[in-house]
């Protein structure tokens, strides 16, 4: 099952040159989710060429332009090919006020059901194989951050020992790795009997806008992927204070007392727009982490 994210925008506040506003795709066995919808999301998808089959559920973390002022023109650009789907929009509060502004404005007669569900900390929405959990995050308007945490897996069929306890390769496997036990010469043998303990589903944390808090350090724990807030440098963390965001080095001094595997900075200050290099330095002794590029692409590996 191949789990990949694509950064569709990097940028804070105003979309430039080399940035869009903030967008990540998650793909997961052909299922798109969106977490974020800056202006020009439907553009940076089109380079991609991510399309929008199977986009089904789209996660707003909060109600700043650069973060969902692209969600109209997506939507009316789905319904212009043609979309039935329903479609899911989730985030903090005033997500089901703005969903129904969108569908009373009249711009386009809509083929497709769009659904708004308001989430609070804690709450979690189940997917195929995965489920996506919001938490409470620290910035200046109602936020939230999203925990996509696939489920566990199958833990390893040991073919020695079935093979030691008379079992043969064909569907006597099959079925134990179903969950299901199988008989033979009058013994029954169990999954368990062959099958080691669950391994773990990859798990991914996205933050939006925040400044480092406990409850995204507690999200954050064993994430094979953080992406976090990374607007500016420590030069600038009163600012990042007084605006409720988070420098380079808090966030990969957050993730590292979370034991994340991979940081990747986003949300990048527009002041930062022709040299990054400044917070590239700031992150050096942080191996695990790195800035975020527009269509920059992560596949997460399975954990052994």
């Amino acid at each position: 099952m191949r789990l990949e994210t694509i950064f569709l925008g990097t940028g804070g506040t105003v979309p430039t040159p080399s940035r869009n506003t903030s967008s990540v795709m998650l793909r997961y066995e052909g299922e798109k989710i969106l977490f974020d919808c800056g202006e020009g999301t439907q553009r940076q998808m089109m380079i991609a060429k991510t399309g929008t089959k199977n986009l089904k559920r789209i996660f707003i973390s909060h109600f700043h332009a650069d973060h969902f002022i692209g969600l109209p023109g997506l939507i009316q650009t789905m319904n212009f090919n043609g979309r039935v789907e329903d479609l899911a929009i989730y985030g903090p509060l005033y997500t089901e006020r703005f969903v129904e502004l969108i569908k009373s404005m009249g711009y386009c007669k809509f083929r497709f059901n769009i659904i708004g569900k308001e989430l609070k900390d804690g709450d979690f929405i189940d997917g195929d194989n995965y489920r996506i959990t919001a938490f409470k995050t620290d910035h200046n308007v109602p936020s939230l951050g999203y925990i996509f945490q696939e489920n566990d897996r199958l833990g390893r069929f040991n073919v020695e020992k079935a093979t030691s306890l008379g079992l043969k390769p064909g569907p006597s496997f099959a079925k134990l790795c179903s969950g299901l036990q199988v008989e033979l010469d009058g013994k029954t043998i169990t999954p368990e009997m062959v099958i080691g303990p669950k391994r773990s589903g990859r798990k991914i944390v996205y933050s939006g806008d925040t400044r480092p808090c406990e409850s995204l350090l507690n999200a954050s724990k064993g994430a094979d992927l953080l992406i976090a807030d990374g607007t500016m440098e420590s030069d600038l963390k009163d600012w990042a204070m007084d605006t409720k965001h988070s420098t380079v080095r808090e966030s990969a001094e957050l993730a590292r007392s979370a034991g994340v595997k991979r940081l990747i900075l986003t949300h990048i200050s527009p002041r930062y727009s022709d040299n990054i290099k400044k917070l590239k330095d700031e992150i050096k002794e942080f191996d695990y982490a790195m800035i975020a590029e527009d269509f920059l692409k992560i596949e997460i590996p399975f954990r052994d």
